[in-house]
Formats: C-alpha cells, sequence, structure tokens
C-alpha cells in the first residue's frame, strides 16, 4: 500500500496540483522551494510554503502541513480514504502500451515472491533465464491485482471491459503462474496455468478465463490490416 500511494503521488506533484489551481508562488532560496498565500485559510501575507523536491507543503499562519493527500483532505473536507480515491481520478488515462506493460510488470514482479511458482516452472524444464526472457508471471490472491491498478489510477470499468477482473469485482486470475501473450513491446493478454499446490479451477473461473483470452484476441482481430496485393 505504501509503494502505490508513493506512485500516486509521484503521478501528481504538489507543486502541479496547486499551480493547475491557480495558485500563485515565488521561489525562495537556492532549493525548488517555494511561497505563496495560504489555500486553507484567508491569508494576506505568504506563508504557505510548497517543497517541491519532498512534495511536502507547510504554512506557517494556520501550523497545517504534510503531503498531496493530506492536502486534499484538508482542503476538500475528506477522509484519508477518499481523499486518496479523489487523487486516483485525477490521473489521466494511460495509453494501452502503458497498462499492459504494468499489468506485465505486476505479475513478473509477484513470481519471486510465491514460493509455489518458480519451482512449478523449474520443473518443466524452464530455467531463470527463459522465465525472464519469456515475461512470465504470477497472480497472487484475489484482489491483489485489482487493488494495485486501481491505486496506478486504472478504473474498474477498463478492468472489467478487458477481463482482468470478474463481473463481482475479483481478479480472473489467482493464485497461477501467468504466460504473456504476445510479443515483447506488443502485448496481447495472458493465458494461466495452476501449479501443483493449487486447486483445479471451478467451471466459473475457467470461463472468466477463457473470456478474458476471448476479449483480447477480438480486439487482435478487429484490427488486423490484411495485405491484399
Amino acid at each position: 500500500m505504501t509503494d502505490e500511494l508513493e506512485y500516486l503521488k509521484q503521478r501528481i506533484p504538489l507543486l502541479d496540483y496547486l499551480q493547475q489551481r491557480n495558485w500563485t508562488a515565488r521561489r525562495v532560496g537556492a532549493h525548488l522551494e517555494f511561497v505563496g498565500l495560504c489555500p486553507l485559510h484567508p491569508d494576506t501575507r505568504p506563508s504557505f510554503y510548497v517543497n517541491a523536491s519532498k512534495n511536502l507543503f507547510y504554512c506557517h499562519g494556520c501550523g497545517r502541513g504534510g503531503d498531496l493527500i493530506r492536502f486534499i483532505g484538508l482542503s476538500q473536507g475528506l477522509s484519508f480514504r477518499q481523499s486518496v480515491a479523489y487523487l486516483q481520478q485525477q490521473i489521466p488515462p494511460a495509453a494501452d502500451s502503458e497498462w499492459l506493460e504494468t499489468v506485465a510488470s505486476f505479475y513478473q514482479f509477484q513470481l519471486h515472491r510465491y514460493a509455489e511458482a518458480v519451482p512449478y516452472l523449474q520443473r518443466r524444464g524452464l530455467r531463470a533465464g527463459l522465465i525472464e526472457e519469456l515475461g512470465i508471471g504470477y497472480a497472487p490472491a484475489i484482489g491483489k491485482l485489482r487493488n494495485h491498478l486501481v491505486a496506478h489510477g486504472y478504473g474498474l470499468d477498463r478492468l472489467l471491459e478487458t477481463g482482468l477482473i470478474t463481473p463481482q469485482g475479483r481478479d480472473t486470475f489467482c493464485r497461477c503462474v501467468i504466460f504473456p501473450l504476445g510479443q515483447p513491446g506488443h502485448l496481447l493478454g495472458w493465458l494461466a496455468s495452476l501449479s501443483q499446490q493449487q486447486q483445479p479451477l471451478s467451471n466459473k473461473t475457467r470461463a472468466n478465463n477463457l473470456l478474458c483470452l476471448r476479449r483480447w484476441l477480438d480486439d487482435l482481430t478487429a484490427n488486423l490490416v490484411f495485405d491484399r496485393s
């Protein structure tokens, strides 16, 4: 959760957020520090400081300070969770290639965090170099991918449309090894394989996995261009 919050704050720097809302400031000192009127209380003398390198603010007038999430909570009267949700909505939609790489990186990172995944692949003759070259990953417990992508600003509607979550809001792939479909730099989707320690897929889960693959293949064939010359 901490890493996801840091990513969120990096995507929307505090100084950029304030300037987009017409906060005017002047630079002070040799560091990336700016001062202006405080947006949190009636202010006649600049007392609101923003450290752009640390992504933090502090007002010497009202004595309040913190990061962007704290500022959202104070300025809009929101709880911590509401402030995080608000910021997630401010992140512009990513290009298809960007968010596909985000999913792929998530699965690949999880592979070495779970003891059952790598031995399963090694028993089938896949060595570390080949595993990395193929971009093989691992889908952990239900909700991990969904929470990760939502924290990165991706909407649930889009995840549902692509088949990465079920209509019930759960991850389509759960506790299984993930094989990417496509070529490096041109991902199309994923296939899943269970390890020996896992329970067989239920008919419902198998249907969800096939639906995910079918949607990717539909998108692929819809965009194919054939040379008829």
